[in-house]
């Protein structure tokens, strides 16, 4: 099967698969945290994420490396597989639930396989997909971050159907399949190693894309405190629990539409202000939640500063791979890992002062107009009319 659109299809669908694998861990919280299940304490559960985190930073930068040696195909076959051994191995242990002094180190053993397997994947899949749009390099990117958010936003949904806490096992079980269905397809593509991941010779972290590492930490800052600490944010400002969980839901969906919608009209309309643009308008949009917090336009609020958030991170991927384009995979790993490593700060430090949620704010908006500079400064003499 070389059939170029089939090619496309398959590493779209992977994508969107990898995002619904990632997040099995996370959606099946209730479930770990059972005391008639898993039984793990609520700081055990925090903690089983910290080793994802890790691996997920130090296989997005090798990733590029590797596949510099052994292609995209292998990298990714790889990636893939360790997650479908996490999951397959998670399925499993539904019949050794009794074992409970196993059970934590295991889970901390499967949470290292999904982080590394996902690094390996998703820094291998951002390429990969603009390779196949060669002119089109940051919409491609665009539109697989956007499915790869739509796939993380399916394993809570999974959960949610099957209703039951005790039914958990089924989550795992459905994934595993419908990804084990997706790779074996995938093993009989034809996908060249092609220059586009190759690196140079003679290596060299380019100046610039370390500015674009640093704006990227920063966002993953700002990603990280809405995602984890977005609903205690909203509760404090007035709304209940039921509302609060929608206005997170809304700030993810924010993110989701903007990327779909930047990634179609990008190959037709010149979006590079908007790009650029983009941090200040959430600054200002955090200053308005923190000097005055409406509670009726609240959730409005949540959404606007997920849909300007959504094209910052995969933008600036695809925006590196147009300007450094011998350094696609590293860009992709690097900023991969600069997310990564971002939200994991946020994790482990926003806890201990969630009770000074406006001194958080105000940290955010001077983060927002950091990477605004930032990106304005990447702008001279730069190739972003191409990328946007």
């Amino acid at each position: 099967m070389n059939s170029r659109r089939i090619v496309i299809i398959v590493v779209f669908l992977l994508a969107f698969l990898t995002g619904v694998n990632f997040v099995v861990f996370p959606a099946l919280g209730t479930a770990f945290t059972d005391m008639a299940l898993f039984g793990l304490s609520p700081s055990q559960f925090g903690n089983l994420f910290i080793p994802q985190v890790i691996c997920i930073i130090i296989s997005c930068l090798g990733a590029p490396f590797l596949v510099n040696k052994w292609g995209p195909k292998m990298i990714l076959m790889i990636g893939i597989m360790l997650m479908l051994t996490s999951t397959g191995t998670l399925w499993l242990l539904h019949f050794f639930l009794a074992e409970r002094a196993l059970l934590f180190p295991l889970l901390l053993i499967l949470v290292t396989f999904t982080g590394t397997g996902f690094g390996l994947a998703i820094t291998t899949l951002n390429p990969l997909a603009a390779s196949l749009f060669e002119k089109e390099n940051s919409s491609a990117i665009l539109i697989l971050q956007f499915l790869v958010g739509l796939g993380t936003s399916t394993s809570p949904l999974m959960m949610n159907l099957i209703g039951n806490v005790k039914n958990w096992m089924y989550v795992p079980g459905i994934i595993f399949v419908v990804v084990s269905i997706a790779f074996m397809i995938f093993l009989f593509l034809k996908i060249e190693k092609g220059t586009f991941f190759e690196l140079p010779q003679h290596f060299r972290i380019p100046g610039k894309l370390w500015i674009f590492f640093a704006a990227i930490i920063l966002y993953g800052c700002i990603e990280g405190t809405f995602g984890s600490f977005g609903g205690i944010i909203l509760k404090n400002k007035g709304l209940d629990n039921n509302k609060a969980s929608l206005g997170l839901s809304l700030f993810w969906g924010g993110i989701a539409l903007n990327r779909l919608l930047f990634g179609i009209l990008t190959k037709k309309l010149d979006l590079s202000s908007f790009f650029l643009v983009s941090p200040l308008c959430v600054g200002i949009l955090l200053l308005l939640l923190l000097v005055a917090p409406n509670i009726h336009i609240l959730l409005l609020m949540m959404f606007l500063i997920g849909f300007f958030m959504g094209s910052i991170f995969p933008g600036s991927i695809g925006w590196g791979t147009v300007e450094f384009p011998t350094y696609s995979v590293v860009v992709s790993g690097f900023l991969m890992a600069a997310n990564q490593m971002g939200i994991g700060i946020v994790t482990n430090i926003l806890g201990h002062f969630s009770g000074y949620i406006s001194t958080i704010l105000w940290v955010l908006i001077a983060f927002t107009l950091v990477i605004c500079g930032l990106f304005f400064y990447l702008k001279r003499g730069s190739s972003i009319k191409d990328a946007f």
